[in-house]
């Protein structure tokens, strides 16, 4: 493999990749407010994360570097379908957040109901995105059924419900998990699946294990970040239930065990899986 950094290969990829994301926005959607709305939330200073995780997969699995730009339509899909939801989540009648990533949140810069229309057009476009996508016909069927499967009702969705209707009550360390599971880590996990089988790699439960921590690992180590802040002060999270110290625990046993299931793959190269790991150090 040319490159074993992830650091290095998001370096290399987001340029060309950010400029397909705002070109093809740019290009397909006609309504001003609308175009601008969505390209507000999207170019908001993200790093990219599931959408490199994605590219970063394929590659592993044997897609050459020169032919990553064929995978953008659905590492695109994954992103806009991210963007979508932290629109939704920042409304007024769901986490009511000002801001987003150090700028006003996009209700407040556009409106609720412009907001409401630019996530909706950001999960619509990313379905349109895969389908018109020169994969073949089974990757592209299995990109729409797994990125719907972790981003709808039966993952992401799910996962947003219980976060807003179980606001008054002390989740447990069970449910906590499954709420995590579903509103982050199944995003997440769709990015590496979807990865492998868009480049012919036959998904293990190596590789599904890796994804799962990771994706479970990612809010753990958001949720420390913000424990100091106040503002989750009365939101269900790890910190809150069980403890600062116990948390940074559970993240470094996630982290491991993420660990020790990419080290059991034989299929593909591990370099780029194994270094993304340093991203819970920073």
């Amino acid at each position: 493999m040319e490159i074993k950094n992830f650091k290095e290969f998001c370096e290399r990829v987001l340029p060309d990749f950010n400029k397909f994301l705002n070109d093809r926005l740019n290009s397909e959607i006609k309504q001003t407010t609308l175009r601008d709305a969505m390209l507000y939330s999207l170019d908001a200073g993200g790093k990219r994360v599931r959408p490199m995780l994605f590219l970063a997969t394929a590659y592993s699995c044997g897609v050459k570097f020169e032919d990553l730009p064929k995978y953008f339509d659905i590492a695109g899909a994954i992103e806009l379908v991210h963007t979508y939801s932290l629109i939704h989540d920042d409304l007024p009648e769901m986490d009511d957040s000002d801001y987003r990533r150090g700028q006003l949140a996009n209700h407040v810069q556009f409106g609720v109901g412009p907001a409401v229309l630019a996530g909706d057009g950001l999960l619509t476009q990313a379905f349109y995105w895969i389908a018109k996508s020169d994969l073949s016909t089974d990757k592209r069927m299995a990109a729409v059924r797994i990125l719907a499967h972790n981003a709808g009702p039966m993952g992401m969705v799910a996962g947003q419900m219980t976060d807003i209707t179980m606001e008054d009550r002390r989740l447990s360390e069970t449910e906590l998990t499954t709420l995590n599971k579903e509103k982050t880590a199944d995003l997440i996990t769709a990015a590496v699946t979807t990865g492998a089988f868009c480049a012919g790699h036959e998904l293990s439960k190596n590789l599904v294990q890796y994804a799962n921590d990771i994706g479970l690992a990612f809010q753990l180590k958001d949720d420390l970040n913000d424990a100091d802040d106040g503002e989750d002060a009365d939101k269900n999270t790890f910190p809150n239930l069980i403890g600062k110290s116990a948390t940074e625990e559970k993240l470094q046993e996630l982290i491991k065990d993420a660990l020790n299931a990419v080290l059991k793959e034989t299929e593909f190269d591990k370099n780029l899986l194994v270094s993304f790991l340093d991203y819970f150090k920073e």
